[in-house]
Formats: C-alpha cells, sequence, structure tokens
C-alpha cells in the first residue's frame, strides 16, 4: 500500500466499508499536534498520521538517511560527489547530522500517541493494540537505526515539548539503546495484528507494521546486540527465537517470499506483495517519495520525471561474485541492459550490446575507475545508426517510470523483507549451535531456490556457513542500504572497504550528532569522536 493509504488509514475502523475507497483516495495526510487528550477518534486518526509522516521528509527517507549510506559499502559504484565520495561521509556535509532529528521526531510522535491512547476508553480493544502497537513499532525502529548510526543516545519515553520541558538528557550506552528498540519491538509484536486479514487491519491497511514486521526488525537489533557492536553473543538466540516466530506465521499465508525476486520493487505492486513486512510508504506527491530512484537509474534516461542521473550503480567485482544464472541480476528484469536517454540515443550495456549490428567504434570514452567516472563509447551500425555502449550495471530496484519529478514518485524505501529475516535466521543459528543445523539449511535455501540457483551443499562446517550466508546477503540485499550495517555487526567493515579501495576510518563506523542537539542539551557537549 502506498504511502498516501497510510495517511488515510492511520485507523482503518473509522470507516465505513462503503465509502472506504473514496475516503482513501481523497484525504489528505495531516498531523494532530500534541494535546493533554484524545477527545475522538478523528483527534486519534491524525496522531497516528503524524507518525508516519515524519518518515519521509528531507531529514529522513526523501532524503538524506539513504545519501549517507548508499556507498558506504564493498558492492555499490558512484560518482565521486555523491555522500563524500572516494574518501566517504566529511565533517561540514549538509546532510549527515539530519537524520538524528528525523528518528527524534518520530520518537517524540509515538510517544505522544503512547502517552494518550493508552488512556482512552472510547476505542476497542483490538483497535486501542493496534495503534499502540504501531507506536511501539516505530520508537523501536527508530531507537535500532539511532543506535546503529551514532551509538550512545539519549533515551525518551515521555512525549516532550522542548518549549517547556526539560531538554537535557544524557547519552545512554549504545547497548541500552539497543535494549529499548528490542523491548518496544517485542511490545509491538504482542499487540499488532498477524497479517492483513486478522484484527484491526484489512487489505487495505497493506504498508503498516504486522507483528510479524515487529517480531523481524527484532531479529535484526538482536543481530546487532550479538555482534561486534556490543558482543552479547548470547543473542544470537533470541534472534533466532524472534525468526522463528516469523516463520510460524509464514504458514498461515503472511509472510512468503515473492516468486519473483524483483517484484519487491516494482512501484506498481511492491505494496501488493507478502514479502515487504516494512518499508517507507512514498507517494508521486511533492516531498513525498525519496530521491532514490534517480540516482540508480542511467544518466539521462527517460525515466523518474525527466532524466536519472547515473550517481549510484553495481560495482563490476561485485557483479563477478554472482553465480551463473541468478536471477537477481538478469539483465533486462534486475539489470539495465539498454536504454534511451532524453535526447534519443540508443544506450546499451556493454554485455548486451547487439554485436552482429555494429560496423565498427566511432569513439571510445574516457575511464577513471576509482572515482567511478566512466565514458562511453560510440558505435557505428551497419545501418547506418549510432548507438553507445556503457560498462556501468545499473540497477532496477526502486523505478518508477511514471514519476514526474525526482522526489515525487512512489518507491518505497524498504526497511525489512521476509527474505532478510530468513537470511538471519539461517545466520544466527549458526552461530548460536557452532554450526548449521537442518534450521538454518532450510532458510538459507528458500533464499536460493528463488534466485533460481541450486540448494546449498550439505555437511558445511560454522566457519564455511558463515561465508555462505554472508555472501548470500550480499547478493539478496544489495542497493538495499543493508551491506554497511552488517560488515560493521562483523566487525570487518575497514578491512572490507580498504580492499575495496574505498578507504575509511575508524572515526567513521558512527555519524556525527546533530550540532543542533549539541547547542540544546547540557548533558551532552562533545560529538563522537572525530567528528
Amino acid at each position: 500500500m502506498q504511502r498516501n493509504n497510510i495517511a488515510y488509514l492511520a485507523i482503518l475502523f473509522l470507516l465505513s466499508t462503503a465509502c472506504q475507497k473514496e475516503f482513501l483516495e481523497e484525504e489528505v495526510f495531516t498531523f494532530q499536534a500534541p494535546k493533554d487528550y484524545y477527545a475522538s477518534a478523528a483527534e486519534v486518526e491524525a496522531a497516528a498520521n503524524g507518525m508516519y509522516d515524519a518518515l519521509m521528509t528531507w531529514n529522513l527517507w526523501v532524503q538524506p538517511s539513504w545519501v549517507a549510506i548508499a556507498l558506504e559499502n564493498d558492492d555499490m559504484l558512484g560518482l565521486d560527489w555523491v555522500a563524500g565520495g572516494y574518501n566517504g561521509n566529511q565533517n561540514g556535509q549538509w546532510y549527515i547530522e539530519r537524520p538524528w532529528k528525523g528518528f527524534y521526531q518520530v520518537i517524540n510522535r509515538a510517544n505522544n500517541v503512547l502517552d494518550r491512547v493508552s488512556k482512552i476508553e472510547f476505542l476497542a480493544e483490538e483497535q486501542q493494540q493496534a495503534v499502540l502497537g504501531q507506536a511501539y513499532f516505530l520508537r523501536g525502529y527508530c531507537y535500532y537505526e539511532i543506535a546503529r548510526w551514532f551509538g550512545d543516545a539519549p533515551i525518551r519515553t515521555q512525549s516532550f515539548d522542548p518549549a517547556v520541558d526539560d531538554q537535557n538528557a544524557a547519552r545512554m550506552p549504545v547497548a541500552e539503546v539497543y535494549a529499548q528498540a528490542a523491548s518496544d519491538l517485542e511490545t509491538a509484536g504482542g499487540l499488532l495484528p498477524e497479517n492483513y486479514d486478522t484484527g484491526a487491519y484489512s487489505d487495505a491497511d497493506r504498508g503498516r507494521p504486522t507483528s510479524p514486521a515487529a517480531w523481524g526488525l527484532l531479529t535484526k537489533v538482536y543481530m546487532h546486540m550479538a555482534g561486534a557492536e556490543v558482543g552479547q553473543t548470547e543473542r544470537f538466540k533470541d534472534a533466532s527465537t524472534a525468526a522463528q516466530k516469523v516463520l510460524a506465521q509464514s504458514s498461515n499465508g503472511f509472510p512468503i517470499l515473492e516468486t519473483e525476486y524483483m517484484a519487491n520493487f516494482w512501484q506498481a505492486t511492491q505494496d501488493q506483495g507478502s514479502e515487504l513486512l516494512f518499508s517507507i510508504q512514498a507517494t508521486q506527491q511533492p516531498n513525498e517519495g525519496p530521491e532514490l530512484p534517480r540516482y540508480y537509474i542511467p544518466g539521462n534516461s527517460a525515466f523518474a520525471g525527466g532524466g536519472g542521473v547515473g550517481a549510484i550503480s553495481m560495482r563490476e567485482d561485485f557483479y563477478l561474485t554472482f553465480e551463473s544464472g541468478d536471477k537477481r541480476v538478469a539483465f533486462g528484469s534486475a539489470l539495465f541492459d539498454q536504454w534511451v536517454d532524453l535526447n534519443g540515443e540508443q544506450f546499451y550495456h556493454f554485455r548486451t550490446l547487439p554485436n552482429q549490428e555494429i560496423a565498427g567504434v566511432l569513439s571510445e570514452g574516457v575511464w577513471d575507475n576509482g572515482f567511478g567516472r566512466f565514458g562511453t563509447n560510440r558505435y557505428q551500425l551497419f545501418s547506418g545508426g549510432v548507438v553507445k555502449g556503457d560498462p556501468r550495471f545499473y540497477i532496477k530496484k526502486y523505478m518508477d517510470e511514471t514519476s514526474q519529478v525526482k522526489d515525487e514518485n512512489g518507491s518505497n524505501p524498504i526497511i525489512l523483507r521476509y527474505a532478510d529475516v530468513l537470511l538471519l535466521l539461517a545466520e544466527a543459528e549458526n552461530e548460536a549451535n557452532n554450526g548449521p543445523t537442518a534450521l538454518a539449511y532450510e532458510a538459507i535455501n528458500q533464499v536460493r531456490q528463488r534466485a533460481g540457483l541450486a540448494v546449498l551443499s550439505p555437511g558445511l562446517d560454522q566457519e564455511e556457513f558463515r561465508t555462505a550466508v554472508r555472501v548470500e546477503r550480499r547478493h539478496e540485499l544489495y542497493g538495499e542500504f543493508q551491506r554497511r550495517w552488517d560488515l560493521i555487526r562483523w566487525g570487518v567493515w575497514l578491512e572490507t572497504m580498504e580492499a575495496a579501495n574505498r578507504p575509511r576510518q575508524a572515526y567513521q563506523r558512527l555519524f556525527p550528532i546533530s550540532s543542533e542537539e549539541i547547542a540544546a542539551n547540557a548533558m551532552i557537549n562533545e560529538n563522537n569522536p572525530g567528528w
């Protein structure tokens, strides 16, 4: 379901079935300002709307939350003006502090709902639980992001008005920030409907978090707590337990893997599938869609409302790590094989050039691989025409061909998919049991088989299976902003980036907290080291 549906359906039960479709098409996303109480269902609805509204902003998912992490991995190649280029994010860049403010804005709105909806008596129990469950989920999601972005951070669990309330709050250790996220997500898992056919939800609510979304995100939190950031290795068992709750609910038909891998990213089908557990809802309204698609598609191509910039593509050395026949990098469906730019010129990827039609090379491009600069070759056709060849592997994830303006597109940035949970389950089982279990094999093989690959060979030891899972996560989730965080929790980010010729410094593992926070909060007087 697109973000406008989320906006309209903050509480589905407020609407009658007869008028529901008309309501979806006309209602405007609004926000109820904080107050001491909610006197009507309409006020509850508006307050719930505001939680989601704060996710798609210029502090978060329009930009810049994906910009700062898009190239902090060994999978993607970017032009040197994107996210710090070769040396990564640096002091003074406009976007790297903004997510701090954005995540806390969502948290404060969730706290407003939690503080006030729990006191309401005019809502039925399952309706109240659905609203509270969403608030706990969104607060847990934001503390999860804050922990991995910024490390130690203040924990606020009550609504806060900076005009009248004490703004001072100390940073708590990152382990406690993750623990807060885990607590919130566990609570949400017990409150939210299991799917879109139960409780206060219906099929029109697709896009909202469900209990499998809560358990799945809890799995990710536990994996970070078990990894290098916190080192609580006993959390691998907790992660497996949480992921198995998602697996159990899958037997009822949600969530399940999509038959076609790319269906998760097609704007027209994205929200009606059963694999996406949580995504940031987007629309084709001004400032309500991420600029992301414009960066991923070829430069000046006739997509994304006037053309892409071709700023981010897949590294060739990464492409070469895929097994033959892997559908996740198939030209035409997953990768651009050909495209036409705004001037009407025909482009092909080097690997898909119609060689039988080419008479010769007219000119060659200028190359500078280290900084992502690539030229294009021009070819004379026997027919007399001219085509161009490009070496870059442009991906088709998050493409919205009907978008008219760069920040007006309906492609939802994906936070969590069922495939992600399955791979985390395989990883957690392997780590918790000093080697892969049957359940671990079952989980990873579901993902591999959907990609058109053979199942893993049995009899792998712990290290061999660990390597297999890490490779599978890299292949399954490329371009979805997961790789950086995986490398960090595995404790190998710096050496991986060095080997990829994108060197990073230790201080860059964390992002700088907001300078506004330091100025306003007397209990925080310094930034993260190096910033």
